[in-house]
């Protein structure tokens, strides 16, 4: 695939067909996504993949969680308030999306419905979590975010989708024990991942972008 198209054609992916993502076409992708380029070469990423019955499991785990209105303990604290123009693009890709989706903006119970997906990975038959040592500075997250953009651009150019999740870190210590993470790793962010339905109302939905005039300085040009 052309690099340039893969890149203009992923978007987050939240509806999948049940077929299983082999382990060889994981591999590709991980070793793909390990050339990224780190802090001092430092690596920082470390990788838990679930799928199948303990997928499941988890899922069930974490979604009697989020069921129940028990209080978030993310491991990285979610955004407490935004400057004035991320927080509008926040609010105005929210009710776009909300309105693709087909849920009532004013409906609590839809909303919650829509929400509550998260914590099933959108039935997708396989799941990648991403982690760090929890010593490890603000440099190492931003490797984080090349090693998770290397490794979705990977998996579009295999024909897969995936969905880039911070609400299901609200609850690491049900994760950490389900999949054996040790307790010095933070968990940082879940990929649901698998092959997209296309025809899913769920993977309809673009979300926009700014022109680069709104966000380019340019000097000396």
């Amino acid at each position: 695939m052309d690099f340039f198209r893969c890149i203009d054609e992923r978007r987050s992916c939240r509806a999948f067909f049940p077929k299983e993502v082999e382990k060889k076409v994981l591999e590709k992708i991980l070793k793909s996504a390990n050339r990224s380029p780190s802090y001092m070469n430092s690596q920082p990423w470390e990788v838990f993949v679930v799928r199948g019955a303990q997928k499941e499991a988890l899922a069930k785990k974490i979604f009697a969680q989020a069921s129940a209105g028990i209080p978030p303990t993310p491991d990285f604290s979610f955004p407490k308030e935004w400057p004035e123009a991320p927080g509008r693009r926040t609010k105005e890709h929210r009710l776009r999306r909300f309105r693709a989706l087909g849920v009532d903006p004013e409906d609590t119970e839809q909303i919650r419905e829509s929400y509550l997906k998260n914590f099933q990975f959108f039935d997708a038959p396989c799941v990648v979590f991403i982690g760090m040592e929890r010593v490890l500075t603000s440099w190492s997250i931003f490797d984080l975010g090349l090693f998770v953009q290397g490794f979705l651009l990977s998996a579009q150019a295999e024909g897969l989708g995936g969905c880039p999740q911070a609400s299901v870190t609200a609850y690491p210590d049900v994760i950490r024990e389900e999949l054996k993470m040790p307790p010095t790793i933070a968990l940082i962010l879940a990929i649901p991942l698998g092959y997209p339905d296309p025809a899913a109302r769920a993977n309809q939905y673009l979300s926009m972008r700014r022109e680069i005039e709104e966000f380019v300085r340019w000097n000396g040009f």
